[in-house]
């Protein structure tokens, strides 16, 4: 909320207000919609932890931090 209210008034242009925004709300949303289907589709606890959802989580989660490790990396 804070950076919505103060992205104008420090003068961030909008198109790259709009375009971190976007690209920053994926990985958030696309875990909540995997996380109802597997929900959705559950039999027993057992399934939440299968391959599939492992992997997927650790790519998500690896693509989402690898922006702030390259920032630290070059300065």
């Amino acid at each position: 909320m804070f950076n919505n209210v103060a992205s104008p008034l420090v003068d961030v242009p909008y198109y790259i207000f709009f375009t971190a925004t976007f690209i920053g709300l994926i990985p958030a949303a696309y875990i909540t919609v995997r996380a109802g289907i597997a929900l959705g589709e559950l039999k027993a606890i057992g399934d939440l932890y299968d391959f599939n959802s492992i992997a997927t989580l650790f790519l998500v989660g690896l693509v989402s931090v690898t922006p702030t490790l390259i920032s630290k990396t070059k300065s």
